[in-house]
């Protein structure tokens, strides 16, 4: 699909430059400790004479692996660098041993740590303003208190048409000001700062944010692999004063959660938000910059891009940068459905990003248990047997497989392993409903009275597991409902966007059916 904004968006020489801006990573002479490979915490290697077994029990799951892998993976208990690892397993290259790795890296059975940096690159920060002068002032002030050599960095604030302007309340600041006179969008404002910026790596924060001390320093190093172009940090919020900011600060759409990941549209975590972003500028000008026709979703366009191109992105929870969070009412709900609205337009411009579904059976037999026992009495247990026996089933076969590659578990182990995974699909599935089709499912109950329960346990089930596993300072029913208004508030945008762009992919995903 043509961006309009590529037409614009070139490697230009700047003044003093000798040469347009180089594709390159960053020079291996900045880098000191290797990168290093280590084995997730969860998992254990269990060696015997024909290799080994990796093992996790959350979730369930046996690799058999021959005696190459066993040695590389036992090694890893602790991390360590391909270089140290040659020794492990000598009839493997160092290619093929990274490709390897990489492969249990993006199934998240091993974590990997990026090589460490002694001569920090140049960077240029860049921030859209339009308004929230006070706030603009607050985030400037943050750069400049970052732990990061002043004379390696610049901060670049764009005045996106803010009125009254900006100069007045940063003129005592040491910063690069960009003035534009109408009001284009964070899109042409960032590419804006992008062509004029000097640094190699160029740095995104919004104006209602504010950088941890060490935000850089977290997030750098990963840019350190010539593959990895785009890394970005965690969103948190500040201390919660009211129950949409007590909700916003677990629930937020910014937030990415606790766990670092590579990014891909489909997994775990499919998107950055450009509120704490780091890219590579000679990649981002062969992108073509963000796409200034899009007001929201311009991130998730970018990253995918990208990705598109060959390139990787990575989630470093420990980069941090604090967000003021909307927190009145109108603004929350509306900002929701603003969100929502991009989802049509994006699903038609990445098709590898369609939504996967998973139908657990086991999870929708005791739905339609639920749903039958009002009228249908002794014969609603139908469904739950069924259940039963396909629960029994899978668990005389995950004993036999285990059996079967040398590994011992108690009944009671393998059971409580796959009620985990049991439960975790009920959550997915629940977690979906919820998101796209809360409002015609309980239209639905509202009709047929006696799939009503059905509906409201589907429902529930995935608010209900997020307040326990988040904790928020807000009571059960408060939350569930402030969930279930988030998400009507999204499926509205949603429509919305389906209509605008006439379609309903965001609608039809790609079902997949589990036990």
């Amino acid at each position: 699909m043509a961006h309009p904004v590529q037409q614009n968006m070139k490697q230009t020489e700047r003044p003093g430059d000798s040469s347009a801006v180089a594709v390159a990573p960053l020079p291996a002479s900045l880098l000191t400790r290797p990168a290093r490979y280590a084995l997730q915490p969860h998992l254990s290697i269990m060696a015997d004479e024909q290799g080994g077994t990796l093992l996790c029990l959350r979730p369930l799951l046996a690799l058999r692996l021959n005696r190459q892998a066993t040695a590389l993976l036992s090694a890893l208990q602790r991390p360590h660098s391909i270089a140290e690892l040659a020794a492990q397993a000598p009839g493997m290259t160092p290619a093929a041993t990274i490709a390897f790795l990489d492969r249990l890296v993006r199934r998240r059975l091993l974590a990997w740590h990026p090589a460490g940096i002694t001569v920090w690159p140049r960077v240029s920060i860049i921030i859209p303003a339009h308004g929230r002068a006070a706030a603009t002032r607050r985030c400037v002030q943050s750069l400049l208190a970052l732990d990061y050599p002043a004379d390696l960095r610049e901060i670049i604030v764009v005045d996106d048409a803010s009125a009254p302007p900006l100069a007045e309340v940063l003129c005592d600041l040491p910063v690069q000001l960009l003035r534009q006179d109408c009001n284009t969008g964070q899109s042409a404002a960032r590419n804006r700062a992008a062509m004029l910026a000097h640094g190699e790596i160029l740095a995104f924060i919004d104006n209602d944010c504010v950088a941890e001390p060490d935000w850089l320093r977290r997030l750098l190093p990963y840019l350190g692999d010539p593959e990895v172009a785009i890394v970005g940090g965690r969103v948190t919020a500040p201390p919660a004063q009211g129950m949409v900011a007590a909700f916003e600060a677990v629930r937020s759409p910014l937030d990415m959660g606790a766990v670092e990941t590579e990014v891909t549209p489909n997994a775990a975590v499919s998107y950055l938000p450009a509120c704490n972003l780091l890219v590579r500028r000679d990649v981002l000008l062969a992108q073509g910059g963000f796409d200034v026709t899009l007001r929201v979703g311009e991130d998730v366009d970018f990253i995918w891009r990208t990705l598109r191109s060959g390139k990787r992105a990575w989630y470093v929870p420990t980069g941090r940068v604090m967000h003021d969070h909307r927190v009145r009412w109108s603004d929350w709900l509306r900002r929701r459905a603003d969100y929502g609205s991009s989802e049509a337009d994006l699903q038609q411009r990445y098709p590898e990003g369609r939504r996967l579904m998973y139908l657990p059976c086991v999870s929708l037999l005791l739905l339609l248990t639920v749903a039958l026992t009002p009228w249908s009495g002794f014969w609603s247990l139908g469904p739950a047997a069924a259940a039963a026996a396909l629960f029994g089933s899978e668990l005389i076969q995950k004993q036999r497989e285990l059996r079967r590659i040398g590994i011992t578990l108690s009944s009671r182990q393998v059971t409580v392993a796959l009620s985990r995974e049991h439960a975790a699909a009920l959550y997915h599935l629940s977690a979906s409903a919820i998101r796209y089709y809360s409002l015609p499912l309980l239209a639905a109950g509202g009709t047929q009275p006696h799939w009503l329960l059905a509906i409201l346990v589907l429902l529930i089930a995935a608010p209900l597991a997020d307040h326990r596993r988040l904790q928020p300072r807000l009571s059960r029913p408060v939350f569930i409902g402030l969930y279930g208004l988030e998400l009507a508030a999204y499926q509205v945008g949603l429509w919305r966007g389906c209509w605008q762009q006439r379609t309903l992919r965001p609608l039809r995903p790609r079902l997949l059916w589990r036990r």
